[in-house]
């Protein structure tokens, strides 16, 4: 079986962080608490407006990021690595590495506890995905309409948040992306979580 939801605009919460204005798109479990690093994972998009930023300490955590519009130059002093990262390339890290950013963007990130394994892709039009991971988010980056295996054909506007359960991990969930738009840009972001049983 599959559990389907469907987040809109008003469904999200803003807030400012030190380089800009964070949207949280979704917060496992509901009753969590990111600021007190209360949650099992956490899906967002964030404006970086700021020509320099610093990355929060996210310790315990793992990270992954994605730019949606512009080249973003990232110093893991952790790592001691410099990294140009293109738009729509996934970036991933430990959530206590000290990374600075420069240049400003509009980003999505997935952070996820020790529990989970995270994937992240951009998706364009007529691509299909065939993924086996329990939980999946969809984003629109425009009008777009999602098809699948145990799916109805749903239509997403841009900035919605299509969640997807899946009860069983060894079915894989096929999914069409189809859209009107002109091509090129990516129509959605993709992230995928696996659950890590524990030993």
């Amino acid at each position: 079986m599959t559990n389907i939801t469907l987040l809109k605009s008003n469904d999200f919460q803003v807030s400012d962080w030190s380089g800009g204005k964070t949207k949280q798109l979704y917060l496992f479990p509901p009753t969590g608490h990111y600021g007190k690093r209360e949650f099992d994972y956490r899906l967002s998009t964030a404006t970086v407006e700021l020509a320099e930023s610093q990355f929060s300490d996210l310790s315990s955590f793992h990270r992954i990021l994605m730019s949606l519009d512009h080249t973003l130059h990232l110093h893991n002093a952790s790592r001691q690595e410099e990294t140009v990262l293109a738009p729509f390339t996934p970036y991933f890290f430990e959530g206590s590495d000290s990374i600075t950013s420069r240049g400003t963007c509009t980003d999505f990130n997935l952070i996820y506890s020790d529990h989970y394994q995270g994937q992240m892709l951009a998706i364009s039009d007529g691509q299909e995905l065939s993924r086996d991971e329990a939980i999946q988010f969809i984003y629109a980056l425009g009008d777009l309409m999602v098809t699948g295996t145990d799916l109805p054909s749903l239509n997403l506007e841009t900035g919605q948040l299509l969640i997807v359960e899946k009860e069983t991990q060894e079915t894989e969930l096929q999914i069409m992306f189809s859209s009107n738009q002109p091509t090129g840009a990516p129509l959605a972001i993709w992230a995928g979580l696996t659950h890590i049983p524990t030993k």
